[in-house]
């Protein structure tokens, strides 16, 4: 039986019983993922607080620190994923995401926090290009971006129990307490998913394109289809592929996804010192009831953008992205984006006065932020490139983006110190402008192809 016999199973199989299961064991990690990365947004107030903590160096690595142990993780796991396979580290992302969530929450002082929120960002990182990759070599073509997209939109979800635990916490705890149990309940779900992860088969693609092992490609598509395939030859030769071929669509993937996370993170992460400058909370944490109050209006702002526009806009994206295309929508959702940040760069003034219209329109750049970027940046690395290079390209793309966010999220407390909020937003207008015309130029267009199809070298303005 050919390569494209066995792998149209998959391609033009029914959604059922088997990418249900799939989506959720996937979707669990990004679930976790988004609570870790931004329960510290709400915790950051009683943080400071608690450590004393008054150098901005410090507070904005309290918030890096974990996107820059994603960049390791991304790169360090997208690589190992193409080595050794999907499967070799299928899980072992959430055995880390699980021992450092713990082990933080146990931080005698800043230092300890910054070190396990680092090795923490790694299990992250490590999530992306396994997670995605594996529910995209496994979906059919025709529900291929509702099915990734539905692993992704779980972020969305994890920011907003994020934010409820917050206020839990926050509500029946002491301070040093309250931080602790929020970073510290990030272990709970990663660790419902582990044992499946481990369960799980290699990829079909994987096993067949990198491996060139038929049998086991066969056996991946039966679970899926349910029907016996046979196959002539076990093995097969496999023709390596050139990654010089594929830096075009590096360029589009990591370049965007960079610009994006540095506007998504630098902002969400740094909430706190968002909402307190335009007069929602406590700028000098001097006291527990600063650090409180600070932390409570953080979080109820927090629950307000998650659940009136972030959890829409990822779903928005689920209904669209198998019929508008990833491209139209990364390029429309970065647009909107710029418009929105060059409006409060210019009119920064009275919306500041009008704190419901600001955390209106500044929930609205986040709505299009994951119709669009959030969620496309997160696909089209999965479709663009070849299985022998998918995990290490996703990985490269995803540590691009987390780079940037901890470049940003580190920089912001110091923007926002020297040229205000306005300043912050005429910065954030440039990146999203700049990441519309990478768009244009380096991305193409992926929607209802088989990966074969869609990770052929073609013409990329098309």
């Amino acid at each position: 039986m050919t390569e494209n016999s066995i792998l149209s199973g998959a391609d033009n199989a029914p959604t059922g019983r088997f990418h249900l299961k799939a989506i959720f064991v996937a979707s669990m990690g990004f679930f976790t993922d988004a609570y870790d990365l931004f329960a510290i947004s709400t915790a950051l107030p009683l943080i400071v607080f608690a450590f004393n903590v008054t150098n901005s160096f410090l507070i904005g690595l309290v918030g890096a620190a974990v996107l820059i142990g994603a960049v390791i993780g991304a790169l360090t796991f997208g690589r190992i994923g193409d080595i050794m396979g999907r499967k070799y580290v299928y899980g072992i992302e959430m055995v880390i995401l699980v021992v450092f969530a713990l082990v933080s929450a146990f931080s005698t002082n800043i230092y300890m926090l910054i070190i396990t929120r680092f090795l923490l960002g790694i299990g992250i990182g490590g999530d992306y290009p396994i997670s995605s990759t594996i529910m995209s070599e496994y979906s059919n073509v025709k529900s291929r971006g509702k099915m990734v997209q539905t692993v992704f939109a779980m972020q969305g979800f994890g920011l907003l129990l994020g934010a409820v635990m917050g206020l839990i916490a926050i509500k029946t705890m002491p301070v040093d307490y309250a931080w602790r149990f929020m970073l510290g309940f990030g272990a709970i779900p990663a660790a419902s998913v582990i044992y499946l992860r481990r369960k799980i088969k290699e990829s079909p693609r994987y096993s067949l394109q990198t491996k060139g092992d038929a049998a086991a490609a066969a056996s991946a598509v039966e679970d899926i289809t349910h029907k016996k395939i046979n196959v002539d030859e076990k093995t097969r030769k496999i023709e390596k592929v050139s990654f010089k071929k594929y830096i075009p669509y590096l360029i589009g993937t990591a370049g965007s996804w960079f610009l994006f996370d540095m506007a998504f993170y630098g902002t969400s992460i740094n909430n706190s010192l968002v909402f307190s400058h335009i007069g929602y909370g406590s700028i000098a944490l001097v006291s527990s009831t600063a650090a409180i109050l600070s932390a409570y209006n953080t979080a109820i702002g927090n629950i307000i953008i998650a659940a009136a526009f972030e959890i829409p806009g990822y779903w928005i994206a689920f209904g669209l992205i198998d019929k508008v295309g990833r491209k139209s929508l990364q390029w429309i959702g970065f647009a909107v984006m710029g418009i929105l940040y060059l409006i409060f760069a210019i009119e920064y003034a009275p919306l500041k006065a009008d704190i419901p219209l600001f955390i209106g329109l500044y929930g609205i750049s986040f709505l299009f932020g994951n119709i669009g970027p959030n969620s496309t940046t997160f696909i089209l690395p999965t479709e663009l490139f070849p299985t022998q290079i998918r995990t290490t390209a996703h990985g490269i793309s995803a540590g691009s983006g987390k780079a940037g966010a901890a470049i940003f999220t580190f920089l912001v407390p110091t923007i926002i110190a020297s040229l205000g909020l306005s300043g912050l937003f005429s910065i954030l207008t440039s990146l999203a402008f700049i990441a519309v015309v990478i768009t244009f130029v380096f991305i193409k267009e992926t929607k209802k192809q088989a990966l074969e199809t869609t990770s052929a070298i073609k013409n990329t303005k098309a």
